[in-house]
């Protein structure tokens, strides 16, 4: 079970599968901003709210709830798919985008790529089954939802991954610094899986060699450098700016 304090995840659970909620509690009969909703849409989908009051004053009981949070729920944890579910849409549809990521351990760089993918439509993500930050209750936290809107699969083989995605007519491409061709000329008529590689090492010589193409998005401030969820960020964005809506 997963114990999730930001009340955004905890509305995208109670939409995409409320069964999944076990408790939910909050610190007010009258809650506020976010966890109003969660109250709300909990009582639509039959869940119990349970009110847990701390027993401190109000100045004390603010304080704690700066760091706390002002409620939390209990839920199950989010399961992967089959890989080949997550290549689905690619048939019939207009260009679209996946993310591949290649061993990344930070979930705090993990849940934010959930969070980019719920928000760019990102239709699906690929995960490393060894050296990968696991789905947990920090990675769905920052996630803020995006766990529950973006499919993943967990792979024990990425170049294996790479050579099905592409037999579905998906292009996989690499990023790194160091490659010669800028993000910003991508073709923009075909699918593209985008590869995102370790925070330390960047991606692996083996993912490199199986990728159709190797872009970077060169610097054009005295930043030389992102980490991976901002460069993951800017590079949806630009994708998306040259017509890769997402939408299946």
């Amino acid at each position: 079970m997963l114990q999730l304090r930001n009340p955004h995840s905890i509305l995208a659970v109670l939409q995409t599968r409320p069964a999944a909620v076990k408790t939910i509690r909050v610190s007010s009969d009258l809650p506020t901003g976010p966890w109003r909703d969660v109250t709300k849409r909990a009582k639509e989908r039959g869940v119990a709210v349970e009110i847990q009051r701390s027993g401190l004053g109000r100045r004390n009981r603010e304080r704690a709830t700066e760091r706390t949070g002002a409620g939390s729920a209990v839920v199950e944890p989010p399961c992967s798919v089959p890989f080949d579910q997550i290549l689905d849409t690619a048939a019939a549809s207009a260009p679209g985008i996946w993310l591949a990521l290649d061993q990344i351990q930070d979930p705090q760089n993990l849940g934010a790529m959930f969070r980019l993918s719920g928000f760019f439509a990102v239709r699906g993500i690929v995960l490393t089954k060894t050296r990968s930050a696991p789905v947990n209750e920090t990675v769905c936290d920052v996630a803020a939802g995006g766990v529950e809107y973006t499919p993943y699969s967990v792979v024990a083989n990425l170049t294996q991954a790479f050579r099905a995605a592409q037999a579905a007519n998906i292009w996989i491409l690499g990023t790194c610094e160091n490659a010669a061709a800028d993000i910003r000329t991508t073709p923009r008529d075909r699918h593209w899986m985008l590869v995102f590689g370790n925070e330390a090492g960047g991606l692996r010589r083996l993912t490199r060699e199986k990728c159709d193409e190797i872009r970077r998005m060169p610097a054009t401030g005295p930043i030389t450098s992102l980490n991976v969820a901002a460069a993951a960020a800017a590079c949806l964005a630009i994708l998306e700016s040259r017509g890769l809506q997402n939408q299946p």
